[in-house]
């Protein structure tokens, strides 16, 4: 029964420490992103010049990252842009992309 609680509140702990990391990092991520970001160029689509609010994050979708818009490197698949670390992950989840099709 013992065990019991110790690995409920450890759970519990755990989760509270990771929101604490994700809020930390959402407020470093607003305070980094300033009027001086360019983003990078995407092999498919391009880039729009619009630019995201600061303190948005994208979610990349092949490492799980996430990402300020203004700086990721962007691809426009069916209609749907996705943002990315790099262009390493980029061109490794299209090469996923076209390996599943």
């Amino acid at each position: 029964m013992r065990n019991l609680l110790f690995l409920v509140l450890g759970v519990i702990g755990l989760a509270l420490v990771r929101n604490l990391i994700r809020e930390i990092t959402r407020l470093m991520a607003r305070k980094m992103a300033g009027p001086a970001a360019k983003p990078n160029s995407g092999s498919e689509g391009g880039n729009s010049s619009k630019k995201a609010p600061p303190g948005r994050l994208e979610r990349d979708p092949h490492t799980g990252t996430y990402v300020d818009p203004n700086d990721a490197v962007r691809a426009n698949i069916a209609g749907t842009t996705f943002f990315f670390e790099s262009e390493s992950s980029r061109d490794a989840f299209l090469a996923d992309r076209r390996r599943r099709a």
